[in-house]
């Protein structure tokens, strides 16, 4: 009996020491984003979207945490092409996407998102850090100027991300960070066949503000 109330008070106690240190934060910032794998997207351009989310921070040591979040991010990309009259609907994957000519047309894939990382802090004061891991999406939504075709998406997207960025205490409880982080696609997101056997992969580089306090 006394084995199981010292367990029971241990457990308890390493509960509140954690609980104390983890970290909530609310995400807001901008997106930069492509796609690429084939000799069509490889010559879209980047483009600017948004992304909301949350993040939770659960401190490992003095020096590294465990540090993951749910991110609604939009990841848009942009290009030129000439518009002729049987193009009825949008296909980024269409040899047609790739001529020069005529209107910009636009892409933006929607995924909730899920990072799976460690951060990693910098310096005296932890005033700086590195954070990396696994990346891992669930699509939401294709939008398009042109037309949809949100049905030639997988459901999951993996990838790794590493960003850079700088911690700002405002006060014992509460820091404002700011980074700057790649998010690289490893997995073929295209559930049909794509131009000239390529694949078709994500990337985006997003600038994220992160308003953090304990809880």
């Amino acid at each position: 009996m006394r084995k199981v109330i010292f367990i029971f008070c241990l457990s308890y106690s390493l509960f509140s020491i954690a609980q104390d240190k983890i970290k909530f934060g609310i995400n807001t910032g901008v997106t930069y984003s492509n796609i690429r794998g084939n000799e069509i997207a490889d010559k879209n351009k980047y483009d600017f979207d948004f992304l909301l989310g949350t993040s939770f921070e659960l401190p490992i040591n003095n020096k590294m945490s465990f540090f993951t979040g749910l991110n609604y991010e939009r990841k848009s990309f942009k290009r030129k092409i000439l518009f002729e009259e049987n193009l009825i609907e949008f296909d980024p994957f269409d040899p047609a996407f790739s001529q020069d000519a005529g209107f910009t047309a636009k892409a933006t894939l929607s995924y909730l998102s899920i990072p799976l990382n460690i951060k990693y802090y910098l310096g005296r004061k932890n005033s700086f850090f590195l954070n990396g891991g696994l990346n891992t999406a669930i699509f939401l939504n294709l939008n398009s100027n042109i037309g949809n075709e949100k049905n030639g998406i997988k459901t999951f997207d993996f990838g790794f991300n590493l960003g850079f960025g700088k911690k700002i205490k405002l006060n014992e409880k509460t820091n404002l960070n700011i980074e700057i982080k790649d998010s690289y696609g490893l997995v073929n997101i295209s559930s049909i066949p794509v131009y000239n056997n390529g694949t078709v992969k994500t990337n985006s580089v997003n600038l994220i503000l992160n308003w953090e306090f304990k809880i």
